[in-house]
């Protein structure tokens, strides 16, 4: 099955998830075989053998709040390649989802080249993870590249490209209200760094608004969007309120997200500009 990790990167998992391979989806079985099949084309590609990789990624996720971007990198690239052969071999619907999943696959290699400095490949996978979900007819996940293309932007100062990418993934109600919240505190900062401080005031009131409002809803969390939490948004308003210039209660607010985030999340590769932050 190609997109099982190496053996280094399954023990990490089992050691950090406290599972078994098989409950982890690694062990060779009948799930491995159908992907293998329809990735080489001897089956049509159906949903079951989609959901197995699906799975996989959501674990190689997980690994990363352990690790870094680079160790996990090696593994997303396989299971890319993988799903690029699954959607070739799926008809009708099962190609949407399988051109969804391969949409969600470049959208995560454009994320983890961030912290790489990869700038140029990052812009690439962005780009193709927005016309796969555009394909696909996927919200969540058009919605999701933009406002990574955004983040990117913003790490890069690039303040007018930020600003429209981030409005463009604000366009289509239809994703998860933890994606809109990240969306929303991402705006914040983009006009509090653009110097439209009562604009984003306003929006920094709407978004702790919509942190509530996901506390209280009952529709889980998307697999690719674990992190949606409250701990997590803390440290977004702390970005906000550097931005706004209150450099004080930035840190202090930056200090309380890291503890209470869980462990191994404040240790985090991605969580590095929450602690410089709060150790500035």
């Amino acid at each position: 099955m190609n997109e099982c990790p190496r053996e280094d990167v399954r023990r990490e998992l089992r050691e950090l998830l406290n599972a078994t391979e098989a409950e982890l989806g690694f062990s060779p079985d009948e799930e491995a075989e159908r992907v293998s099949a329809a990735a080489s084309g001897r089956l049509h590609t159906d949903a079951r053998a989609l959901t197995a990789v699906a799975d996989a990624l959501a674990h190689l996720r997980q690994l990363e709040d352990f690790t870094s971007a680079s160790t996990v990198l090696p593994n997303v690239l396989a299971q890319r390649a993988t799903v690029t052969e699954l959607a070739k071999n799926a008809k009708g619907n099962t190609r949407k989802t399988a051109v969804g999943l391969l949409s969600e696959l470049e959208q995560y290699l454009g994320w983890l080249s961030i912290p790489m400095g990869r700038w140029t490949d990052s812009r690439t996978h962005l780009d193709r993870a927005s016309v796969l979900a555009l394909e696909a007819d996927d919200a969540f996940r058009l919605s999701t590249a933009l406002s990574f293309s955004a983040y990117r932007h913003l790490r890069r100062a690039d303040l007018s490209s930020a600003e429209a990418l981030n409005e463009a993934a604000a366009r289509d109600e239809r994703v998860h209200l933890g994606l809109r919240t990240y969306v929303t505190f991402q705006r914040a900062e983009v006009l509090a760094r653009v110097g439209s401080k009562n604009e984003a005031l306003k929006t920094l009131s709407e978004a702790e608004n919509l942190v509530t409002r996901l506390a209280d809803d009952d529709e889980p969390l998307p697999g690719s969007g674990y992190w949606y939490v409250s701990s997590f948004f803390r440290g977004q308003r702390a970005f906000v309120l550097h931005a706004l210039g209150d450099a004080k209660e930035a840190r202090r607010v930056a200090q309380e997200a890291l503890e209470a985030m869980p462990p191994g999340w404040q240790a985090s590769e991605w969580a590095s500009r929450r602690r410089r932050l709060a150790e500035a």
